[in-house]
């Protein structure tokens, strides 16, 4: 990798001076430059191909003032004072972030302080936006990917490494050779880039991956835990379509990760529209545009209605509960920062809270059922009647058929061969009657149903005693005891942990320095589909590079853990060589915002774990009025399929 020249030349021929380098990736870094404010450069590792450098000649014409309002679109190409193409000239983007330190719930809480999920549904909104337009304008973004996307602290969109878009000029098709394999539709998997003429149609998919990890929290569409036999790695799970929160995951042996929401927290339009872009069908049939998005997403917006527990909160209002509460709750990570002061938790009342908790009684033991054995009055059906019956004539008959040859071989006088032949015939058919009667009267169909009644009778026992026994309830009542002391301690988090903050200031400054270090972008040589993975499963930054995280995370094998520990480590240590922890005032406002939240979700985890209680009390009380029936009909209909198979067998 060469330095980077210090002056180069535009298509105008103007000498430019490259200043304060403002980025790098893969293909060449960004520069300021001196005496345009407005203007970056992007100069390449290498010298540009002729054709590279013909596309972006062909890029700065097709400009609008629509497409420079949304992307950081290519404006002149760069020039080594030897004539030789290097790089290219763009709108300079400033106050914009990485998407993915939106989608992130760590880095958003930081990066985009105050910014709830609808600010992450109108970012979504205006990034399908953004693709539509360049849609329009015959072009494909291609390599659509969380890197190629800013935004800015007013849910605003950029795109950015815009000379890689596949473009179309005239006739000519200026294809793109690179892609994100997280990001890329199953139908393009494992093929070569560069000779592939992509569509709208594969943006669409990488545009609902994008769209999907904003709107769930950083979870990928494709990363679960497999069920099923080997390992099942994101790109495979992409080619196989295998949806890991779609309706038929299920049958696809996938499962969610622990704590992640389902697909109903978002509107049944917007569902359908993720059904949609990543089913298997899609190939052909096609997948929501951009256009169709935007929509839905602008949408969803005005559907919306906020926590009544949780300030932070802004959900579906066709949902019964916070669905951001309880994946708090689960995950114990705050995915929205707080935004009230600390006496929007001192209102609740404990005391007063506990005596409503108290008020639902336990529902108790469910109710013996009538145990008495009545089969000794049931009398057998009469379809078995009808069997026995038939049966009995049937065996007349084949006593007939065998008697036939007997008269002949007792009482008319033929020579001894031919009585024994004739009696070895009555024999035998006898044999064959009495073999075609078993054939045509079998009671294996009277066995195989008093089977399925007996299965599920006992089905019908367990539903009994799980919806009108107990267990659900003191199980639900204990987790209400475990979040009370959960909610005590919590009174005393601030104060605790101010305590801690001097005990152990460096410990606290550790994880803060951690926590700057994101898996995606801070972990050397990570390939991007294992980052994902590891997101997915809440292992966002080293902070997070814990031995009980790594334990959920499906398909991790010891040398990549090994590799994750020595990375935190390494990062341990070059903490211990560096500066003294920050300052005090910084931890004490950090702490009080960890308080609240945390006061705040054990609150919201209380009141919906009531609200459970009681429903799990009406579902007990209900279901043994409702049940009871369908457990004696169960009974019933057993005892009778007993009846008729001893009668038959009988």
């Amino acid at each position: 990798m060469s330095p980077p020249p210090p002056a180069v030349i535009d298509a105008e021929g103007r000498v430019l001076r490259l200043g304060r380098k403002l980025g790098e990736g893969g293909e060449g870094a960004v520069f300021e430059l001196e005496g345009e404010p407005e203007i970056a450069a992007k100069i390449h590792h290498q010298p540009l191909t002729p054709l590279r450098a013909e596309k972006i000649r062909v890029m700065a014409t097709m400009r609008t003032e629509q497409i420079d309002r949304l992307a950081a679109w290519p404006t002149s190409l760069l020039s080594l004072p030897s004539g030789t193409p290097i790089g290219l000239t763009m709108p300079k983007v400033t106050g914009h972030k990485d998407i993915h330190n939106l989608y992130s719930p760590k880095s958003r809480r930081t990066e985009f302080a105050g910014a709830d999920w609808r600010f992450l549904i109108r970012v979504a909104a205006n990034l399908s936006r953004a693709v539509a337009t360049i849609h329009d304008a015959r072009s494909v973004i291609a390599d659509i990917n969380h890197g190629g996307v800013l935004v800015s602290q007013d849910a605003r969109v950029r795109l950015i490494d815009c000379d890689s878009f596949q473009i179309v000029d005239g006739g000519r098709t200026y294809l793109c050779d690179v892609g994100v394999p997280t990001f890329t539709p199953p139908e393009l998997q494992g093929l070569l880039f560069a000779e592939i003429v992509r569509s709208p149609n594969h943006d669409n998919f990488g545009l609902a991956v994008l769209i999907f990890l904003t709107l769930f929290m950083g979870r990928h569409p494709f990363a679960g835990r497999y069920l099923g036999l080997g390992e099942m790695p994101i790109e495979r799970a992409i080619g196989e379509g295998r949806f890991v929160y779609g309706a038929d995951c299920a049958s696809f042996q996938m499962e969610r990760p622990p704590g992640a929401p389902s697909l109903a927290v978002v509107s049944p339009a917007v569902a359908a529209l993720f059904e949609r872009a990543f089913a298997r069908e899609s190939r052909d049939k096609g997948r929501p545009t951009a256009a169709e998005w935007a929509d839905a997403l602008e949408s969803l917006e005005g559907q919306l209605q906020r926590c009544a527990f949780s300030p932070a909160h802004w959900h579906f209002g066709g949902l019964q509960a916070c669905p951001w509460c309880r994946m708090e709750a689960v995950t114990g990570v705050a995915l929205f920062s707080p935004t009230v002061s600390s006496g929007a938790a001192a209102h609740f009342d404990i005391d007063s809270f506990w005596r409503r908790v108290a008020a639902v009684e336990n529902p108790g033991p469910a109710p013996a059922l009538d145990g008495r054995d009545s089969r000794a009055k049931l009398r057998p059906t009469t379809e078995a009647l009808r069997f026995k019956q038939r049966r009995a004539r049937h065996r007349l008959y084949a006593l007939l058929l065998a008697a036939v040859p007997l008269p002949i071989a007792l009482f008319v006088n033929l020579p001894l061969a031919a009585r024994l032949l004739f009696l070895a015939a009555a024999v035998g058919l006898y044999f064959v009657a009495r073999s075609l009667v078993r054939a045509t009267n079998d009671t294996g169909v009277f066995a195989q149903k008093t089977r399925m009644d007996l299965e599920y009778l006992e089905k019908v026992r367990d539903e009994w005693q799980s919806m009108a026994g107990p267990g659900r309830f003191e199980a639900k009542r204990t987790e209400l005891d475990r979040l009370r002391a959960q909610w005590t301690e919590s009174r005393d988090l601030q104060a605790r942990k101010q305590r801690e903050r001097e005990d152990h200031r460096h410990s606290a400054a550790l994880a803060r320095y951690l926590d700057t270090f994101d898996i995606e972008t801070g972990m050397p040589g990570i390939a991007s589909s294992r980052a994902t993975l590891l997101e997915s499963f809440g292992i966002h930054t080293a902070a997070d590079v814990t031995t009980a995280k790594l334990e959920i995370v499906p398909n991790l094998d010891r040398r990549m853990r090994e590799t994750l520990n020595e990375w935190r480590g390494s990062l341990e240590a070059r903490f211990r060589d560096q500066a003294t922890p920050g300052p005090a005032s910084l931890d004490e406002a950090l702490i009080e915002r960890e308080a609240l939240a945390e006061q705040l979700r054990i609150e919201a985890a209380l009141r919906g774990s009531l609200q459970d209680l009681q429903e799990i009390q009406k579902q007990a009380l209900f279901a043994r009025v409702s049940m009871k029936d369908k457990v004696e009909e169960a009974r019933n209909a057993y005892l009778q399929s007993a009846a008729d198979l001893k009668s038959v067998t009988g």
